[in-house]
This record gives structure tokens, sequence and C-alpha cells, in this order.
């Protein structure tokens, strides 16, 4: 599907070259409709006739240099997400110093708010005939302010038992990302065409941002398709229609879908359809139906998705493609299911997956009745990781003359060289290892997991220490102790109750004589295993010197 993407040029001395911008773009991007305005008043009447997704504006344009700006100061009031580029000569850079000198460039707009997208120097640009570095920075400009067409979605219809597992594998699994990816589901069966399923809003806030979010992101709409999650996802509530928790990274209300991260724009086009919708039914609560002769439980044998899609929601998009993965509960999904998953989106082209995850990472639950050796028992059911979920903020039994002190088994899994990730079973709200109950679990060598719910702490150890040889080598080349690396790995992008919690654990690796720095951001999101590993330790590197 084809979109036009009006671009206006606002300059009083193009001359001859307005002919070769002309020419350049038609070539090199055909969709871009170029508009030329060669006064203040031309401009105006143009933005007024024919709405910009991007303005080339002249910083000077007509005498004492005020309209160039003026015209900006009116875009940044009127047009607020239309991105501007700023032409200027190198003798006119006095005008932006003079425009750009204080806080406050006017009573109801301060620098910040006036900022263009980028200043480019018609010398650099235009004498030397470099029209493809005028093009990146509209390109980049476009993209950043939702200027963009939409022509693939990927959705995918999931139970909610291990959606978040799901949610999470996919994190780490899709590198490369093309196109919007949703996951949702319901609590309610959808059934029929008058179901009062909460699969309606999910499905209907799922299509919506698979048009409009800009790409590419993954996401789970779930809560009656009231709340987007970008990750951290839990499950706190067995049957209620608000059944998550997690990063919440949109809203939906009566007004429309609101944005609350800086990074999610929306696309302006209210025509906007996408080309292909890519539907994965993998079953779930969503497909579900009982079999009265049967008497039997509830089974996600249904057709209800594909036909509500092509019947309520078919102004979303023009081609429907269906990819139906398997039909199962999720309760009866792993790992293996979602390594299929995301391979099936490779597939479709929108995507690179890894699937190099360690399904040998174990959850061990404190609980008040488990003995020293039960607790040893579970973790030497674990492979090469285990996550240790505790009490409330982190805490559990660690008396010395208890036979129910999970210390000895947990100091004994670390000495044989099991990673032990520390958090809570208690699902809401950040680990914090607040009481001494709990610093005795990381002084023993377990990990703090900080925001990471269970299941983002299982999956995501499974991830890294699912690259083993990749681990060895970066260790090799840098000369870190690859427990070092491994812990910075995990700990990247997680945060603390109170920062003091992340520096206490800081201090225990130094005390060790192993130093370590944690990336604020997860790098492993989004891109290679080997670059998100390559930045870990290149931080981690800077505590040798």
């Amino acid at each position: 599907m084809a979109r036009t993407f009006n671009i206006h040029f606002v300059d009083d001395d193009l001359g001859d070259y307005e002919k070769k911008i002309a020419d350049y773009f038609a070539g090199a991007q055909p969709n871009w409709a170029i508009r030329f305005a060669r006064t203040e008043q031309d401009a105006l009447d143009l933005m007024k006739s024919e709405r910009p997704d991007l303005v080339v504006l002249d910083v000077e344009l007509t005498p004492a240099g005020r309209e160039g700006m003026g015209l900006l100061y009116h875009v940044r009031r009127h047009l607020p997400q239309t991105p501007v580029i700023m032409l200027t000569d190198i003798q006119d850079a006095r005008i932006i110093r003079d425009a750009f000198i204080s806080e406050t460039i006017t009573d109801d707009m301060t620098v910040e708010e006036l900022d263009p997208e980028g200043f480019l120097f018609k010398e650099e640009i235009l004498t030397s005939g470099r029209f493809d570095v005028l093009e990146w920075h509209i390109v980049r400009a476009l993209f950043k302010h939702g200027r963009v067409a939409n022509d693939t979605g990927v959705l995918i219809t999931h139970g909610t038992d291990t959606m978040a597992w799901g949610l999470c594998y996919l994190r780490y699994a899709l590198k490369n990302l093309k196109a919007n990816v949703a996951v949702t589901g319901s609590q309610v069966p959808l059934e029929g065409y008058f179901s009062i399923s909460d699969a309606l809003g999910n499905l209907k806030t799922a299509l919506y941002l698979l048009n409009r979010l800009r790409p590419a992101h993954l996401f789970a709409v779930f809560n009656n398709g009231r709340r987007v999650f970008s990750g951290r996802l839990t499950k706190y509530r067995k049957w209620d229609m608000d059944a998550f928790e997690g990063r919440v990274a949109a809203s939906a209300t009566p007004e429309g879908v609101e944005s609350l991260r800086k990074d999610w724009a929306f696309l302006p086009y209210e025509d906007q359809r996408l080309e292909d919708l890519h539907l994965i039914r993998t079953g779930g609560t969503i497909e579900s139906q009982r079999n009265d002769e049967e008497m039997g439980g509830l089974k996600p044998t249904g057709d209800f998705v594909w036909k509500y899609l092509n019947d309520s929601l078919s102004s979303f998009f023009v081609n429907p493609h269906r990819h139906d993965l398997f039909a199962l509960d999720s309760s009866n999904m792993s790992f293996e299911h979602w390594a299929k998953l995301a391979r099936e989106i490779e597939k479709i082209g929108v995507a690179d997956a890894d699937t190099a995850f360690d399904h040998s990472v174990k959850p061990v639950f404190a609980n008040p009745l488990f003995t020293t050796r039960d607790y040893a028992t579970q973790f030497e059911a674990c492979g090469r990781g285990a996550i240790f979920a505790a009490y409330g903020g982190g805490n559990a039994n660690i008396l010395p003359d208890s036979v129910r002190s999970v210390l000895p088994a947990l100091s004994e899994a670390v000495k044989s060289g099991i990673f032990v990730a520390v958090t809570s079973q208690v699902p809401l709200e950040s680990y914090d290892a607040e009481y001494e109950t709990g610093l005795g679990l990381l002084e023993a060598g377990g990990v703090p997991c900080g925001d990471l719910p269970l299941a983002d702490a299982q999956v995501k150890l499974s991830y890294i220490l699912g690259h083993q040889k990749e681990l060895r080598s970066a260790a090799s080349e840098t000369g870190l102790n690859p427990r070092v690396l491994l812990t910075a790995s995990f700990l990247a992008g997680v945060t603390m109750r109170k920062a003091r919690s992340l520096e206490t654990f800081k201090q225990l690796m130094a005390k060790r004589g192993h130093p370590i720095r944690v990336l604020p951001d997860d790098p492993f999101v989004a891109n290679s295993f080997e670059t998100g590993l390559k930045a870990v330790a290149q931080a981690c590197a800077t505590c040798l010197l």
C-alpha cells in the first residue's frame, strides 16, 4: 500500500537547485510529494491547504532573518508533531545563535520545544550536490515522528497461563524486528459474534496498534484492551479480565490509545491500513470451547478469531494471512513451542530468530516446610542456572542452626557452578534485599533480579546461558572472569527498588575481587547476542583499568 508523504521546502533563494532537488527525490523517493514555497505567505497557504509530513525550512527566508524563525514558531505551535529540518547559509549561523541563546524563546515556548530535527548548511548540501545527506536526515526525521506506512503486522493469539514466558521469550529471540508484533488472548472464550469475551477489546486495541504504532515493537495487549505491555508481564488474577500487570507502554481510554513511552510514536494518518496482517494461532482460551455432549473442560478447538478479524475488524487490513501453528492450552506450551513461534515470524520476513536458549534453568521456591536437603535436591535438578523465588522482598530462612535454612544448599549450588538468581515469589513490585535475611542470600553468591518477575528472570537467564560459546570467547578475549561477564549480562537493564541495593551488590562483587559495571539498558533485546555481549564486556572492562 503506497502512501504519499508531503515534503515542503520553504526557501526564497533555491534558484536552479529547486529543479535538482525535485529531480533527485523523484528518483530516490517517488512516494514523496515535494512542494516548494518561496515566501512566508506561500508557506502558510501551502501548509493550510496541504498538511506537511515534514518541512525543510530556510533559516533566513526574508529580510532581517526573522520570517524563517517565525515559520518555525508557527509549525511548532500549530503542527507540533511535524518534523522540521533547517537549512542555512554559513554566514547566517548568527541567526541560529541569537534564536537559541536563551532558555525561553517566547512567553509560551522553550528552546527544547522549538528545537528542529536537524540543521544543515546549504554549502555542504546543495552546492556539493549531497542530496543523499539531506534525504537521510529527512528519512530519520519522518521515522522519528511516525511519518511512515506500516505495511505488515503480526498478531499472535496465545493462552494466558504462560503468556509471560512467551512474551519474554520473543523479546530475546526476535532480532532486527521490521514490523509490529502483538501478543494477545482472553480470559473468556470468544465463542461467537455476540460474545461477552474480553477478546473483543484486546483484539481491537492490538489491531489499532499494529496499524498505528511506529515500527517496530513487540507488545502484549490485555485487560480488555485497556493495557499495552512492553515487558515484565505477570499474571496476577486467575479469572478477572484485568489479569495482567507489567511494564505499561500504552493505555486505551474512551478518547483513544495514549502512548506512555517516548520511543512509541503513532502514525498520524486516519486512513492507515495494513497491507498484510499475519494471524498466528497457537490456541488458548480465546479459541476455546466446550463439548457439552462429553461434559469435558474447555479446549482450544474453536476458530473464532479468524472469523471475527475478517468481519468486525476487516477495516484494519487489506490481505489477511493465516498461520495455524498449533492449538494448545498455553499451560501445555514451553520453550520448544515459542522457538517454533519465533521461527514462524522469521519465515514471514519481519525478524530474525535466535532460539539458542538453555532449557535447564529452573525455579526453586522458598517454603517454610522445606528442609536444607529439600532445597539441595531442587538445586541439583537445575542445570547451569536457577531462579530462587524467595519470600516478600527477597528473603528466606538463613538461620545457621536451622534444618530449614536454604543457605547451605544455595552456597553449595553456587560453588558447583550453578548461577543462582534471587527474586521473590510475590508477583508485584521489585525485589530488594532490604533485610538481613535477603542480603545473606547475595553474600552466599546469589544475584539479585530487581524488577525482573520470575518468568522474565528465568527466560533471560536461559537466553544468556544458551550462548556458552560466545560467553567463553568474550571472557577469553577481554580477560574478564566468566562469572563477572555472566552476572553483568544478566543484570543489564535491571533496576532495583532502591539504588543503594544495586550498589550494595556491586560492593559485594568488588570484595570478592570481581568489580562489575551494570548497564542501564538491556542490550540483548532487539540486538544480536554478540552485539549485546560486546556492550557488556566493554563496560566491565573499564572496571579493570
